[in-house]
């Protein structure tokens, strides 16, 4: 692992975030354009990388292992300071069970979601991206974080919002398109995509990201593909970045992890 710099860090993200496919593509090809690496905070790399679970689970986290640690890697796992973990766990003692529905007054300062939302804030990343809305209620930890420490824009966000409005625009929206594009385009050894190919594998990329709850993003999507005047030019721009994307070469040494795992049960 390496310490965070002095220069700055950029959005944290969840453990569901991460461990899913589809989001992990589009966060990571997301940070990919904007210059930086993406950010895993302690306690969600724990939750990837050490969280017990069945025999198959271990290659995932193989994976994440190999692919934190390779050169060039897409990922950047920032080490707490004596500092900064105390005052993350100052901050855990702001949150109410209003904050995480569910939970137990004494046990929030060792609960999954509060440690990741307090160590995020202890980095002094942008913002927390989760899909996860269920055991977080986004509006009272946003309303704790302005409160006792004066970040008035809201910190915790979800997934689809996040992408949205870092894509805002046209011409901002014709580029997140391409990009979604280029997590489905096909291998470079393929020579040809058309545009009813490419309508097929963004409809199978939507479907997939309804169930991340990226639900405006894909119809973000839809739109920007019907208002597009040259598909062909769009496509070959999306197989592009696909060829040169340090994230999608990492994705697919971790899919062959997968298959090879996988067989290994198997013999």
């Amino acid at each position: 692992m390496n310490h965070a710099t002095d220069e700055g860090i950029g959005p944290a993200f969840d453990t569901g975030t991460l461990s899913t496919p589809t989001p992990r593509k589009l966060v990571g090809c997301w940070m990919e354009q904007a210059g930086r690496r993406t950010l895993i905070v302690p306690q969600v790399w724990r939750e990837l990388t050490e969280a017990q679970g069945p025999r198959s689970r271990a290659y995932p986290k193989a994976a994440w292992r190999h692919l934190a640690v390779i050169a060039d890697s897409p990922f950047e796992l920032p080490v707490l300071t004596d500092e900064q973990e105390e005052v993350a766990y100052s901050i855990r003692a702001k949150f109410t069970t209003a904050c995480f529905p569910g939970s137990h007054p004494v046990s929030i300062h060792t609960l999954s979601d509060a440690v990741i939302v307090s160590e995020a804030l202890a980095l002094d990343t942008d913002v927390l991206v989760t899909g996860d809305i269920k055991t977080i209620d986004h509006y009272e930890i946003n309303v704790v974080i302005d409160k006792f420490m004066g970040r008035n824009a809201p910190f915790v966000t979800t997934l689809d919002d996040a992408l949205c409005r870092a894509y805002a625009g046209s011409d901002a929206a014709e580029q997140l398109l391409a990009m979604a594009l280029s997590t489905v385009a096909p291998d470079a050894h393929c020579t040809k995509w058309s545009v009813e190919d490419a309508r097929e594998s963004l409809n199978a990329l939507q479907k997939a990201m309804m169930g991340s709850r990226l639900i405006t993003m894909s119809q973000r999507l839809d739109t920007r593909w019907h208002e597009c005047r040259d598909l062909t030019t769009l496509l070959a721009r999306a197989r592009s970045m696909a060829s040169q994307s340090n994230v999608l070469r990492c994705e697919r040494m971790r899919a062959d992890m997968h298959r090879a795992g996988l067989a290994a049960l198997k013999a």
